[in-house]
């Protein structure tokens, strides 16, 4: 029998499959004019200590002012926005790209929070191209005992 740790990566995996497939879908339809925008989706690290959880997006380009972290209900939620070679077309360079690999445009994640996470302790930092979000766990409070009269 797996243990909760197990599950949870399970889980993960395949929403982060789940999302990959999804990704290339839209790039594929971009790439071969059939019609649809080109979505991104930043890969992802998520890991728990004793007293929070850490979520580590890669971001490079995104600025921070073009993203929006919220808590909806129990979901973690980013959203964002990378724009396309410092906003400009080949065209508007002057140059001619013979090669893009990286997508560019909105991208959203969104993350079913665990139990006892405390949302109003949730901090969010952007250095070097790392967004990390720090979900600090709630404080347990200890068991009670309880005496009967």
């Amino acid at each position: 029998m797996k243990g909760r740790r197990g599950t949870i990566r399970d889980l993960i995996s395949i929403q982060e499959r789940v999302n990959r497939l999804f990704e290339d879908v839209l790039v594929d339809m971009e790439s071969t004019g059939e019609g649809g925008s080109v979505s991104w989706s930043p890969r992802v690290d998520i890991y728990e200590t004793d007293d929070e959880f850490v979520v580590n997006a890669e971001l490079p380009g995104v600025n921070e002012k073009a993203l929006d972290i919220k808590v909806e209900g129990n979901t973690l939620v980013i959203k964002g926005y990378r724009p396309h070679v410092h906003g400009m077309s080949s065209e508007e360079s002057g140059g001619r790209y013979h090669m893009v690999e990286r997508t560019y445009g909105a991208f959203k994640r969104s993350f079913l929070l665990p139990e006892g996470v405390d949302a109003a302790g949730i901090t969010a930092m952007l250095r070097d191209g790392v967004l990390t979000i720090v979900l600090p766990k709630r404080s347990k409070e200890p068991a009670k005992n309880i005496r009967i009269d």
